[in-house]
């Protein structure tokens, strides 16, 4: 807003100066003032945009409004236009108004334009194209004026206006047809670029976690599997991948998507995509999630598989720096990849990761974490859960790693596995590391809707106990009636005792 008062407060000055040249105005100032300021504040409208989130594309500029805006501008030209030179301006403000009507529609087409080119990379260059909008619309309407009021430039106008109109139009035009073809630019939404339902249609899990917390044994919250814009159930993350697939990885929406893709294997627990999707390195154009995977890779089991991912992700750092910009996040990504292979007994490359601190200048002493060594290989939790006694399927079983910060004092809950109980019930988790663990149960609200038994709380992995057996898990669910069902009407009491004879009289 501040912007386009700005911007129009200068362009009113500028057609002002050259409605009163070369004779003075027959209309007083005030008029004058009053008719270019609101033709000024009009025609800047084409560049206005609205977002609904920083993130999102703005909106597009409905039809009625597109025409709203160009009657205004065009009867408002004629009149600023005719106040400082008679009827004799009433045509070449039309003509004005007409000329900056096209150009404004190009114009409100950069929003978009420039949220693509932010969205495909050029973070920067969209930047810049959104803040030069509107001095540059406001530049070529002085032009505009300048073609039809400067008495020299009278002969050649056409040209003029035709050509200003050209070169807007061929830039919204071509930039347009270009972000189309390689960088997926036209829909609006990842939903609709992918094929995917919007997060409308998502469905909401419960998940229960069994632990002692605030007094209660346990605790039950929803969960909205989506992300801020899509479904993320496993059909929506598998069209999700497809469509990263089809585009390479780039585009418009390549990097919502994939942050979609890492969200949804993270929300369903299934460790071992979501490992894949949040190691994935391309360059130029995807950069591993090194913090997460490292949380994944510190809590999950401790097997020459999982040590192998860990070279992998340490290579795929390299030269690069992205995901390095800060030091903050530098210094986590180094003690990360010295705790994991602390954890997976590797002396000397947990102590090469440590000692890439020493180049951080904003790190001190004081604040790195390192974890210990660990020898521990072959942990192992078992157990088994029943719902309603075994009539009901039983929920996905997942595994957390309780990690403590002695820096912060906050504690996360890191996913280390998950699994699905067979049919009688059972599961167990294996390769385990020492640490302290909790379970968690992912299913639907009515499963996890009520008296709970045999809860674990925290289950701690050591040297001396390395195979913990854990005790049933029993669920007795609680049936509600859903929304919206009728009530069934209750039965008629009997009465507690007989009524009395009805006396007929003789």
């Amino acid at each position: 807003m501040i912007e386009r008062l700005v911007v129009s407060a200068g362009l009113a000055a500028v057609l002002l100066v050259l409605l009163d040249r070369p004779r003075p105005s027959p209309s007083p100032l005030p008029v004058r003032l009053l008719l270019t300021g609101l033709l000024s504040w009009a025609a800047l409208g084409w560049t206005a945009n609205v977002r609904r989130f920083p993130d999102a594309f703005p909106l597009e500029l409905p039809a009625g409004s597109a025409l709203a805006l160009q009657s205004g501008v065009v009867i408002l030209g004629a009149a600023a236009f005719a106040a400082a030179r008679g009827r004799g301006g009433l045509a070449a403000g039309a003509v004005f108004g007409l000329s900056a009507s096209a150009i404004g529609w190009c114009a409100s087409r950069w929003p978009h334009l420039a949220r693509a080119v932010e969205l495909c990379g050029g973070v920067f260059t969209g930047m810049l194209l959104t803040t030069l909008l509107a001095p540059a619309f406001a530049a070529t309407c002085a032009a505009l004026a300048a073609a039809l009021l400067r008495e020299e430039r009278r002969p050649s106008s056409r040209r003029v206006i035709l050509a200003l109109v050209a070169v807007w139009a061929l830039a919204t035009v071509g930039a347009e047809a270009a972000l189309s073809r390689v960088w997926g630019f036209g829909p609006r939404t990842l939903a609709a670029a992918a094929g995917v339902p919007t997060n409308a249609a998502s469905r909401t899990l419960a998940v229960a976690w069994l632990y002692p917390e605030g007094g209660r044994s346990h605790r039950v919250e929803e969960r909205r599997m989506s992300s801020e814009t899509t479904d993320l159930s496993p059909e929506s993350i598998d069209r999700l991948e497809a469509f990263l697939g089809r585009t390479r990885f780039r585009g418009v929406f390549a990097q919502e998507a994939l942050a979609a893709v890492r969200l949804g294997r993270l929300q369903w627990w299934n460790e071992e995509a979501a490992l894949d999707a949040l190691t994935l390195s391309l360059p130029g154009r995807v950069h591993p999630d090194y913090l997460r995977a490292l949380e994944l890779l510190r809590a999950g089991p401790v097997t020459p598989a999982r040590y192998d991912r860990l070279e992998r992700l340490a290579a795929a750092t390299g030269r690069r720096v992205e995901g390095f910009e800060r030091a903050s996040d530098a210094q986590r990504i180094f003690e990360g990849f010295s705790a994991a292979y602390a954890r997976f007994a590797d002396e000397e490359k947990a102590r090469e990761w440590l000692s890439r601190l020493e180049g951080l200048w904003a790190v001190s002493d004081k604040r790195v974490e390192a974890g210990p060594l660990e020898d521990l290989r072959d942990g192992r939790v078992e157990g088994s859960i029943f719902v309603d006694a075994g009539g009901a399927a039983a929920p996905r079983v997942g595994l957390f790693m309780v990690w403590r910060s002695s820096v912060t004092g906050g504690t996360r809950y890191w996913l280390s596995s998950s699994r699905v109980p067979d049919r009688d019930g059972g599961f167990s988790f294996e390769g385990l590391g020492p640490g302290r663990y909790v379970l968690a149960l992912l299913g639907e609200p009515e499963e996890l809707r009520g008296a709970f038994a045999g809860l674990p709380g925290f289950i701690e992995v050591t040297d001396e106990r390395p195979v913990v057996r854990l005790d049933p898990i029993r669920i007795r669910t609680r049936r509600e009636p859903a929304f919206g069902a009728r009530a069934v009407p209750r039965e008629a009491r009997l009465p507690m005792a007989l009524e009395p004879p009805l006396r007929l009289g003789r």
